[in-house]
């Protein structure tokens, strides 16, 4: 059988093809340290990758929320706490003034600071996260709280109005929520709410951590309100002992409240904390799983290249001959 030298030459630059284009694939892994750069690559192994990329990023996110929502919690205990400070303060204050030896003028000094005190709760309960209020719930762009003649408003609202519309409006805003995605596998029910336990409500009322409405007594439940009412009697010339003396007891309830919040808020950062913990060891697992499935053995991309260098250099010597000897023959 006759082997003409097109023949020949057709053969030489398929197979140097060939070894050209094994040797940039065995370099390009070796510089990229990837197993495969296209899904022509590898179609299975891609399809995988992408879900475990994609596994990863919302993973990344869940980490973001956590952080985000823990910052926010302790914030606002930091805020719970320094609220909690101030009604100390005021219940030693009004001892003071009931203990019998304190005079009216006496009585009068412990009003004005009382009433200094309902401030500096408006400013705590004002506080602030980034650009967001920490306790207007789901409102967190509006200042919540704001002291009109000694009396407290939330979002506009007398935090004890006797209003059935107002007070339908203050039920409502303690109930809103805002949720975040921490990877419960969230979820939607048939009237577009979320699923309880599939996310996780990162909006805080400070209806919850300093009260509203009024007692059985007619009395208000609102800490701000209630250094108000105390501040009253406290001014009043026919000072009433005892009215004030359960006035103070009620404060102490409402206190109790606010610690009670400040409690609930470190079980809550507790639970987020744990979910960090959660998040970050499945961000290393999918890392590992991720860099298994697409990172080359650099000792094998090393070795196939070196091999395929040396098998295209061999064919370009081949060609060398090769083609020498074909334009020798043809000259003569």
């Amino acid at each position: 059988m006759r082997i003409t030298t097109s023949a020949v030459i057709r053969n030489y630059q398929r197979g140097l093809g060939k070894s050209s284009v094994q040797l940039n694939s065995d370099m390009n892994k070796v510089l990229t340290k990837r197993s495969f750069s296209t899904a022509a690559e590898n179609p299975a192994g891609a399809t995988q990758a992408f879900k475990l990329r994609k596994s990863y990023e919302s993973n990344d996110n869940y980490i973001s929320n956590a952080q985000d929502a823990i910052s926010k919690i302790e914030t606002i205990a930091s805020s719970g706490l320094e609220m909690n400070t101030v009604v100390k303060s005021s219940k030693e204050m009004i001892l003071q003034a009931i203990n019998g030896s304190t005079s009216e003028d006496g009585r009068k000094t412990i009003a004005t600071s009382l009433r200094g005190y309902q401030e500096t709760l408006v400013l705590s309960a004002n506080a602030k996260y980034g650009d967001d209020f920490m306790f207007g719930g789901a409102n967190n762009t509006q200042a919540p709280f704001e002291l009109v003649n000694g009396r407290a408003q939330y979002l506009g609202i007398d935090v004890n109005t006797t209003d059935p519309t107002e007070k339908a409006a203050l039920d409502k805003m303690l109930s809103e929520e805002v949720l975040i995605d921490l990877g419960f596998g969230l979820e939607v029910d048939g009237s577009s709410d979320v699923k309880s336990g599939t996310a996780f409500c990162t909006s805080f009322s400070g209806l919850n951590a300093l009260g509203y409405g009024k007692d059985s007594d007619g009395d208000d439940k609102n800490l701000i309100n209630l250094l108000g009412q105390i501040a009253d009697e406290l001014e009043k010339k026919d000072f009433d002992n005892d009215k004030t003396s359960k006035l103070s007891l009620k404060l102490e309830e409402a206190g109790s409240s606010l610690m009670n919040f400040v409690t609930e808020l470190g079980t809550k950062s507790n639970y987020l904390d744990n979910t960090l913990t959660r998040l970050e060891t499945n961000k290393t697992i999918l890392s590992e799983q991720i860099n298994g499935l697409e990172a080359v053995d650099m000792a094998d991309a090393i070795t196939n290249y070196s091999w395929s260098q040396y098998a295209y250099n061999a064919a370009l010597k081949v060609g060398n001959s090769v083609l020498s000897q074909s334009f020798i023959d043809y000259m003569r």
